[in-house]
């Protein structure tokens, strides 16, 4: 039987390594820390519950089409639950009784055409439309790229593609693409929003990815019972059930390479370091990293075969950092629905702090995760988990201090929503940001999502699946295809072993 190492227990590694059981591969998963899913992280403590990472389960039917390849059912697991509204906008000034300002986005079609309608007259015919054109894009995705492995370019460029250029819109931004239907500045920022998931500006990102506001609009917004962590156990419980073994705690410090021909070599197996602070070694006849490609390339690999280099790294468009706190309050908090985003700073002023001139800036937009709103689990009885997300430039210095005065920051433009003083019911607190997400996940200049989602970053031209130099080394996860995200990582996990079935490693 052939032995395959799987490096990392995040989406893309669970799926890989179900994928390869499946297949008749003896799988080991090694995980450096402690939990499994990476960085759908769980923190329980003082009868809060927190996902770390992850809070958007989009796609559901693509979950669930995961777990019927193993002939089981994903209900049989956890359960899931349409978030209604899916999410709550706070703009402008806090004005007492001024609804205007305040957008629920609700899940009937007809209540979200007359929120559109409230702010822009036509709008409502118009995100009918645009919402159809979204929806081919996605079902034409789905079809043709999202489950696809590229030999070369010829696979992305080819006949179904330049026949569907003009619904591909592929000169166009996504950005451009809103704002030639809608005016209104609210309505534009939540059709633009998503880009924040895709590791890009909306004027960055290409205009193919407005199929996200059909995941949005139309797909929903769900929670899984239980959290993610909840999630990740059942995918690591169907990979066990395939045969896959897992060992946490082991953290791999390098990737052997026998030399072969032509500058390329095979992976003999992987160095590991154990609980016990030894190192071991492990045999392979196929290695499938889910680590961060950057660590992976720069930091495991034998600087002679690697395929992206230092230069490279530096010269992608990377996805965003985060500064998160994980908050519990011994009150509710009736003003903020499950998923609350303040939208109430100037958007191009933090897009262009993350993405163009790195910094840290004095009004961010941030977004609040409130699970105890969905599941009573998260948070003890009459009390409140919410999870505050703020986007950061990968690569800016993080300090504690840093930390305590955005913290004050957001807590204060919350306590204008509410009329009280929310710090005397914060019993609860906790941070995470980019020196964390460097030590933790050994993420490249701290980023929290990967790789953008640029043109140039875009299936072929996106990481590559598999490596160049090293014939039996391969990729999952959001640096690699199809994409960002836990939905994308999963299916990356799916694709590479499909790929690796196809190669007859």
């Amino acid at each position: 039987m052939k032995r395959a190492l799987v490096i990392g227990s995040g989406f893309g590694g669970l799926s890989a390594a179900a994928f390869l059981a499946r297949d008749g591969f003896s799988v080991t998963v090694l995980e450096k820390n402690e939990w499994v899913g990476g960085r759908a992280r769980v923190l329980e403590r003082d009868g809060y519950r927190f996902d770390m990472g992850p809070s958007w389960y989009w796609m559901p039917d693509q979950h669930d089409r995961w777990f019927e390849q193993f002939g089981v059912r994903r209900e049989d697991f956890y359960a899931i639950h349409r978030v209604d509204p899916a999410y709550r906008v706070y703009y402008g000034d806090a004005v007492p009784g001024e609804a205007r300002n305040v957008v629920d986005m609700p899940v009937d079609r007809s209540a979200a055409r007359a929120v559109f309608e409230r702010y822009e007259s036509g709008s409502a015919d118009a995100l009918d439309g645009y919402l159809d054109d979204c929806r081919r894009k996605y079902e034409f995705a789905m079809r043709s790229f999202i489950y696809k492995n590229y030999y070369s370019v010829f696979d992305f460029v080819n006949g179904t593609a330049l026949r569907n250029l003009p619904l591909l819109n592929i000169l166009q931004s996504y950005g451009g693409r809103v704002r030639r239907r809608f005016r209104h500045p609210y309505l534009r920022r939540i059709l633009e929003f998503p880009v924040v998931f895709l590791g890009g500006s909306p004027t960055g990102t290409p205009a193919m990815y407005t199929l996200m506001n059909h995941i949005d609009f139309n797909l929903g917004t769900w929670y899984p019972q239980g959290g993610f962590g909840a999630v990740v156990r059942a995918m690591q419980a169907v990979a066990e059930g395939q045969g896959a073994e897992f060992r946490f705690g082991h953290e791999v410090v390098g990737i052997d390479v026998e030399p072969g021909g032509s500058r390329r070599g095979t992976a003999s197996g992987v160095r590991v370091r154990t609980p016990d602070g030894s190192e071991s070694r492990m045999e392979a006849d196929v290695v499938v990293a889910n680590a961060d490609y950057p660590h992976v390339e720069m930091s495991l690999l034998p600087e002679e075969y690697r395929s992206i280099g230092p230069k490279r790294w530096e010269r992608a468009a990377l996805a965003p950092a985060v500064l998160n706190f994980y908050l519990g309050f011994d009150r509710p908090l009736d003003e903020f629905a499950h998923h609350t985003f303040f939208f109430d700073a100037d958007w191009e002023t933090h897009f262009d702090a993350v993405y163009r001139n790195p910094r840290w800036i004095d009004d961010p937009l941030f977004y609040l995760h409130v699970p105890s709103k969905t599941d009573p689990d998260s948070a003890p009885k009459g009390h409140e988990a919410v999870f505050l997300l703020i986007p950061v430039a990968p690569g800016l210095a993080d300090s504690p201090e840093r930390r305590q005065v955005y913290l004050d920051h957001a807590l204060t433009r919350m306590e204008q929503r509410t009329g009280r003083r929310l710090r005397d019911h914060l019993v609860f607190q906790e941070s995470m940001s980019l020196s964390d997400f460097e030590e933790a996940y050994h993420a490249y200049r701290g980023n929290a999502f990967g790789l953008g989602q640029t043109l140039f970053q875009t299936a072929w031209f996106r990481a590559a699946n598999r490596s160049r130099r090293v014939g039996n080394l391969y990729y999952a996860g959001q640096y690699t295809v199809p994409g960002t995200g836990t939905t994308m990582s999963m299916i990356s996990g799916e694709v590479v072993a499909d790929r690796i079935r196809r190669d007859g490693v």
